[in-house]
């Protein structure tokens, strides 16, 4: 797996590109969240009716089913829920559940990082990888907490 640094985007935002992710599909529900990412920002939403905040990319709330949703930026940190180790030809990829600290888990990608390194908990920040043409939000440890 080629995954290159290619540049940051301010103290805790990073481009990683890596070819051999297949771009997700696009619809009307995710496009603001796709766009968002392309900018270097982690959208999740919450909803005005019940004040619940989700993620995966809709337009109507899975609690509730109101369509009183919007897009909030998430700050980009969080922690390692679970994760899981996948071994193939392409070599190791980490899978993982990121429990953001607003209180959303999501399911995404953990790279740049060693799975003997990884730990329940430990703490990751958002980066962005490639996909085909699209940015999708990825993870790497934040070694941020361990420095301060």
């Amino acid at each position: 797996m080629a995954v290159q640094r290619s540049s940051w985007e301010g103290a805790d935002r990073m481009y990683i590109d890596n070819p051999e992710w297949p771009a997700p599909a696009a619809n009307p529900e995710n496009l603001a969240f796709f766009t968002a990412a392309s900018q270097g920002k982690l959208l999740y939403g919450r909803c005005h009716a019940c004040a619940q905040a989700h993620y995966y990319p809709r337009r109507i709330c899975p609690n509730c089913f109101s369509a009183e949703v919007e897009w909030v930026e998430a700050g980009g940190h969080g922690h390692i829920y679970s994760y899981t180790v996948l071994n193939g030809d392409a070599g190791e990829r980490v899978l993982a559940f990121i429990e953001l600290d607003e209180g959303v888990r999501m399911l995404s990608n953990i790279v740049d990082a060693r799975a003997q390194s990884l730990r329940i908990g430990a703490p990751v920040r958002v980066a962005f990888g490639r996909a085909g043409a699209v940015r999708v939000p990825v993870f790497v440890l934040d070694d941020t907490e361990a420095k301060a």
